[in-house]
């Protein structure tokens, strides 16, 4: 370092390199002072990816190859229910479900109910949470509660966050998970797309070709198929994508049931992810043209509906359909097959879900407790 008396006596020349050193000197702190704060947040964002993989293995590795059988270690002996006897009073909340989530409609609130007095609270016992929200976040610190999560989405349950899951994936987790049974009561007592068509005072030959109601445009093997099939005949597209009878369905049922068929693709493909959608379709009485879940075929008679497995398997199936559309008889004998091949299946396992439940209450509160709190000091 020199002083000002020193650096005025400096030629020109050494003044030019004497001041280049000193900027090359503070743009070299400079760079390191951004080093110094940018290097905590490459460790933060390289450790999140590293807790996300291993969540992401831990989950596969729960994951059961032998899905038929997902629920069948779930046989508690839970004691039946004394009609004489006043009902437990459980205390629950219900957080974080879809918008237009209705107690009155959740079957678990029913189920519930058939065996406890349930009291909604603030200061519950038991939390059952969506994926809709955050509200459940630290709740089991704030209320000492059982957490149990519920999915009815193509979505995995974090088990490091919750005490019990119920979802749609086959998992095989012990006591602490249960596969949500597809219902198909319904369809059971109906029988065949034919019984549906009979209730709604339309023939055959009355209905257009092929309905679609979609609002999500983020799955590219649905959007693929509308385009390819609607180079045969128009379909109607009555959601908020690709809307071409200018407006928005509000009856899904009551708009469904004017067609022969019904393109019901779910938004994602996954084992054991099967929504309402194909469901709808034949509860309006139109034949399903459905792409998801592969396992389906077990449940659901595959001569009663048309499977799409991929996009390579699209060219052949609108083949097929285009052979359906054309012949009446058939058409017909499709819609007469039989929708839901074992009948007892849902029974069984929906007994097991109401007694994955059970157990949950039934257990002492501290032994059910499965993951481990984290206390905010």
């Amino acid at each position: 370092m020199i002083n000002s008396e020193e650096y005025e006596t400096l030629s020109d020349d050494k003044k030019k390199k004497k001041n280049k050193k000193g900027k090359e000197s503070k743009k070299k702190i400079l760079t390191e002072e951004k080093l110094n704060k940018i290097i905590p947040l490459i460790y933060i964002l390289l450790l999140l990816s590293i807790i996300y993989f291993i969540k992401l293995f831990t989950t596969n590795l729960l994951s059961s190859h032998n899905h038929k059988y997902i629920n069948h270690k779930l046989n508690y002996n839970i004691t039946p229910i004394n009609p004489n006897s006043p009902k437990r009073k459980i205390y629950v909340k219900y957080i974080d479900f879809w918008p237009a989530f209705n107690i009155s409609k959740f079957d678990i609130h029913d189920i519930l109910q058939e065996r406890y007095e349930v009291i909604l609270s603030e200061t519950p016992d038991y939390v059952f949470y969506g994926e809709f929200g955050r509200k459940n976040i630290g709740i089991e610190n704030k209320t000492d509660c059982i957490k149990i999560f519920v999915s009815i989405e193509n979505r995995q349950p974090n088990f490091m966050k919750c005490d019990y899951a119920i979802g749609i994936h086959y998992i095989d987790n012990g006591d602490r998970y249960c596969r949500k049974p597809t219902d198909t009561s319904k369809l059971s007592q109906m029988y065949s797309i034919y019984n549906f068509s009979k209730g709604n005072n339309i023939t055959m030959k009355n209905k257009k070709f092929c309905s679609w109601v979609v609002s999500n445009s983020r799955a590219s093997t649905r959007n693929l198929f509308f385009e390819k099939l609607s180079e045969y005949k128009k379909i109607d597209s009555g959601g908020k994508f690709k809307n071409n009878i200018g407006y928005i369905v509000k009856n899904k049922n009551e708009f469904l049931k004017n067609y022969k068929f019904s393109i019901c693709f779910e938004n994602s493909k996954s084992l054991g992810y099967v929504s309402e959608k194909i469901f709808d379709s034949f509860e309006a009485g139109t034949i399903p043209i459905y792409f998801g879940d592969d396992s389906i075929k077990e449940l659901i008679n595959p001569k009663a509906y048309i499977h799409v497995k991929d996009k390579n398997d699209i060219y052949n199936k609108i083949e097929l359909i285009k052979k359906i559309d054309q012949d009446d008889s058939l058409y017909e004998s499709m819609i007469k097959e039989k929708i839901v091949l074992n009948d007892s299946v849902y029974e069984q396992e929906y007994l097991k879900y109401k007694n994955f439940i059970y157990h949950i209450i039934e257990q002492d509160k501290q032994k059910a407790k499965r993951f481990k709190r984290v206390i905010d000091e």
